[in-house]
């Protein structure tokens, strides 16, 4: 009997072992299959200009029909304290693709904001953006939309990445005549500018509140990196239809996404909306459409675009292999609101200003283990570059100096490691946010209007005061002097480039 026992209890050793060692190794199997089958993730960035904190989602007017976006914000992550590096466009533009400050790449200017038509620089050549980082690692690359950094040939998207491009070179608002005075001479002597404006201003103003296609001759061109490398630069329309601009960036989007799948390659999309900067066009089918005229029309119609995105996703069934970014180049252009402009809701400011409003934009992200919900942590346009890589399983990018990488917080609810934002207005810092408290050193109260100096700084507590209305400065000294402190440290680390954008006719500014 022992020796049947014996016998039993070594058979069912043996029979454990096999079972343990039959089961590791399909599970190894499963393993590698599963590992086999994980997919390069892709990915979108959605870019409005001049889009309001308050346009969409939770500020939004209940009046808005924005059901792709809904749908956006409630299967993705929305970040109310996001903002961007500059509060107009060409920077914030730089900023996002490079990420670094304007200051420290030279993206910026102390006398000319923005790049205008027929500029003689333009994103440098050095400075490696996003779209050359991505395309390293195999991904293919295209651009549609806006890209205002640079209108020259060695300065378009397929010179720094992007393997396509059909877009404008400026804003939509650029590439204008009033008689003798032109878009692209109106800024050629500082000195001279003002008269200028003086005369072309109004009739200029005029046209934007009144938008006829033809009082802009912004070319729609079309850039392609071909197989020798050597470039394909045409223009395909001039003056370009801005009624169906967003129409057009968005059937192109979709083709990129559906050729970028069949040719079974990861794809970086970045699709830059010109809309809805002023002058606002829609297509045919958006006219009247929303209760909230032109401008609700104009956002109705990005809702679209959102929702042909997504569609496409789904329809090429990569829609959890996909991440989605969706969010501004800086706040709204107040100057022309209610009818031409956006709101910034609950923040104080808009475009052209170190007030949240100008440069806290509602962002959304969507993707494979992106958490639904709301996150009050804080972001910036730089830190979708090494954020992209990390979540690609890149490493990260050295020269990239500002980019926090944020995928812990996207993904697994730590907190965030950006801890503080810098509010630079050309190459003067501003203001300055630690923690909740944001100290201002200079404020402009309208776009393009005359600055104050604030001394002592005016302090702010973003979470009791969101519209920045009290100064707590007096109450609250020993803040003011460690906000001093952390801001005049932050200042110190950063080397300011010479500024780019003074120099796109050539002439150094002293």
């Amino acid at each position: 009997m022992d020796s049947l026992r014996t016998c039993l209890l070594r058979s069912s050793l043996i029979l454990s072992f096999f079972w343990v060692v039959s089961f590791s190794g399909i599970a190894a199997a499963i393993d590698v299959i599963s590992q086999s089958e994980v997919k390069t993730p892709n990915f979108i960035i959605m870019y409005i200009d001049d889009l309001g904190y308050a346009d969409l989602g939770p500020y939004q007017n209940g009046k808005l029909a924005t059901p792709s976006i809904d749908k956006l914000v409630n299967a993705g992550q929305s970040w109310t304290n996001f903002y961007t590096s500059a509060s107009v466009c060409s920077p914030s533009r730089g900023a996002l693709l490079t990420g670094n400050l304007p200051v420290r790449t030279g993206l910026y200017g102390n006398h000319l904001a923005v790049l205008w038509p027929g500029s003689e620089t333009g994103m440098p050549a050095e400075q490696e953006t996003l779209a050359e980082a991505l395309k390293q690692h195999g991904y293919t690359t295209g651009m549609f939309g806006k890209w205002h950094l640079g209108d020259a040939p060695a300065f378009l998207p397929t010179r720094h990445g992007f393997d396509e491009w059909l877009g404008i070179p400026y804003s939509n608002d650029m590439d204008w005549t009033v008689g003798e005075i032109t878009s692209t001479n109106v800024n050629a002597d500082l000195s001279v500018s003002h008269k200028k404006w003086e005369k072309a201003g109004p009739i200029y103003r005029k046209q934007l509140l009144a938008p006829r296609v033809e009082d802009w001759n912004v070319p729609l061109m079309r850039s392609v990196v071909n197989a020798d490398q050597s470039y394909t630069d045409s223009i395909i329309e001039r003056p370009a239809n801005q009624a169906l601009y967003t129409q057009r960036f968005t059937h192109e989007s979709v083709r990129f996404i559906n050729q970028s799948v069949n040719d079974d390659k990861p794809f970086f999309l970045f699709l830059s909306h010109s809309m809805v900067h002023v002058p606002l066009f829609r297509s045919p089918q958006f006219v009247g459409k929303s209760a909230l005229g032109l401008y609700g029309d104009v956002l109705e119609e990005i809702d679209w675009s959102v929702g042909q995105i997504m569609q496409a996703l789904e329809d090429k069934q990569i829609e959890n292999n996909t991440y989605l970014v969706f969010t501004s180049d800086n706040g709204p252009w107040l100057t022309f609101a209610p009818d031409h402009a956006g709101s910034a809701g609950p923040l104080r400011g808009g475009k052209g200003q170190t007030y949240d409003g100008g440069m806290r934009v509602m962002t959304f992200f969507k993707g494979p283990g992106i958490k639904p919900g709301f996150v009050s942590e804080m972001g910036m346009d730089t830190d979708l570059f090494n954020t992209v890589l990390k979540l690609a399983n890149i490493p990260p990018k050295s020269g990239a100096v500002d980019s926090y990488d944020l995928s812990a917080t996207l993904t697994a609810d730590a907190p965030s490691p950006r801890k503080f934002v810098p509010f630079y207005r050309n190459s003067t810092l501003r203001a300055f946010r630690l923690g909740n408290q944001k100290l201002h050193f200079v404020t402009n109260d309208e776009f393009g209007g005359p600055t104050t100096v604030h001394e002592p700084p005016i302090l702010i507590d973003l979470v009791s005061d969101i519209g920045e209305t009290t100064d707590l400065a007096a109450a609250q000294p020993q803040d003011v002097e460690r906000l001093k402190q952390r801001a005049a440290e932050f200042k110190a680390s950063i080397p300011i480039a010479p500024a780019i954008f003074d120099l796109q006719k050539g002439v150094q500014f002293q």
